[in-house]
């Protein structure tokens, strides 16, 4: 491993191997998850509810895998801010000045391609959910064209849309 040490940093020797492994195994991560979303997308838009249901456990794993190695990231970033005489809640970028020279490119970049990976996974995110939406009033218009009995809304006291139950089944319960 290489261990880089800068002068104003007054001597401190710190491996940043370490700290570039994690940032690249996050960027995979992040990478993966957005493939997951793209594929996620494709299920809801072809109204494949069996794919849909699979990849959702996909994503949910990747989420997980993300976040764990998200906090892992953070924790290592908060020692890294105590070693350099910062407040622990300093973020990666603020840190960078305090690399070595040749190193802050290749952080810099690293860093802004996660944030990137963190935007496109947020906005695929609430894409998604959004289409989810939209592809369940659809579900709902259908049913109450089919059956427009059995698919009464109405407002509850918090202004959310509800079901009305009539306590009627669409089935001849006669015998």
């Amino acid at each position: 491993m290489v261990q880089l040490s800068q002068s104003h940093t007054s001597g401190l020797c710190f491996d940043w191997e370490d700290l570039l492994g994690l940032l690249r195994d996050e960027l995979q991560e992040y990478g993966g998850l957005i493939g997951l979303l793209n594929a996620q997308q494709q299920s809801i838009l072809n109204r494949r509810p069996d794919s849909l249901l699979e990849i959702n456990q996909s994503v949910q794993t990747q989420l997980e895998a993300s976040q764990i190695l998200h906090r892992k990231r953070t924790g290592y970033v908060s020692n890294l801010a105590e070693t350099f005489g910062e407040p622990d809640s300093s973020t990666l970028s603020e840190l960078v000045s305090y690399f070595p020279d040749v190193t802050q490119p290749m952080f810099q970049s690293i860093i802004d391609e996660i944030n990137s990976l963190i935007s496109q996974v947020r906005n695929k995110i609430e894409q998604n959910q959004r289409l989810l939406r939209r592809l369940t009033e659809v579900t709902d218009q259908l049913l109450s064209m089919a059956d427009p009995s059995s698919n009464s809304k109405v407002y509850d006291s918090k202004g959310s849309l509800n079901r009305l139950d009539t306590g009627k089944s669409s089935l001849n319960e006669s015998a």
